[in-house]
């Protein structure tokens, strides 16, 4: 082999082990970008599963408030017309009467658990207030004086009481009743 030759072949291999090398360190850089890529959509997913389960939290918990508010609010409301009609006469069994006051005692402490604080104090006014008027129920069938009056006066406490629970359930709910 003449010098020509030898040095065609020596810049030859050169030139293929310049271009091994080039290869190599291209395939580390995209081995490293590869991984890189890998925990990028692996972190993406990550969060992404955490945002999906607190919404997924947010959807059980708001679906959940709605059948406590609701069952909350219709046993009131049927605990003062079942009070009215005892009152006037048309009933006369409060049994059932009593049963739905500690049903909504217990309903209350549910709200207590899930709800926002002003909704507990809330629940707790309106179920003091239904006990007002069941106190001072005894003393209308008793006919004594000033029961009457009393008795306004308690349901009065019961509607306000009520109305500011209706708002605040309205404000946590997000509900805006102006649109």
């Amino acid at each position: 082999m003449d010098g020509e030759t030898t040095r065609l072949v020596v810049v030859a291999l050169g030139t293929i082990a310049a271009a091994l090398f080039a290869q190599i360190v291209a395939g580390a850089f995209n081995s490293r970008n590869t991984i890189a890529g890998i925990e990028a959509a692996r972190l993406a997913a990550e969060t992404q599963r955490e945002a999906d389960r607190d919404m997924e939290h947010e959807r059980w918990l708001r679906d959940r408030k709605v059948e406590l508010y609701t069952e909350y609010v219709e046993l009131a409301h049927n605990v003062r017309d079942s009070l009215g009609e005892v009152k006037v006469g048309v009933q006369t069994d409060v049994k059932p009467i009593f049963e739905m006051i500690r049903r909504l005692a217990k309903l209350a402490h549910s709200v207590r658990v899930l709800c926002p604080r002003l909704l507990n104090q809330s629940a707790m006014e309106v179920t003091k207030s239904l006990h007002a008027i069941t106190a001072v129920l005894g003393d209308i069938l008793e006919a004594k004086p000033e029961a009457q009056k009393k008795y306004s006066e308690a349901l009065d406490d019961f509607q306000e009481h009520m109305a500011l629970m209706e708002l605040r359930i309205t404000q946590d709910l997000g509900i805006d009743w102006a649109a």
